[in-house]
């Protein structure tokens, strides 16, 4: 998803581990290809509107 100047926040959770938060996410695809590149392993993500904090989806890998 692509959204305005950085419209989303995004949540990594390795099972029921949080692994990795991130407050501002302008592209989740590219957010998703930084988290892989770090190599920080991942079973899903949330994606958050960042100003109502309202759920928009949840990424399964």
């Amino acid at each position: 998803m692509k959204g305005r100047k950085n419209d989303y926040s995004m949540t990594f959770y390795d099972g029921e581990i949080r692994r990795l938060f991130m407050q501002y996410v302008h592209n989740t695809d590219t957010a998703i290809r930084w988290v892989d590149a770090q190599n920080i392993r991942w079973s899903h993500a949330m994606v958050y509107d960042r100003r109502t904090r309202a759920k928009i989806a949840r990424i399964v890998r």
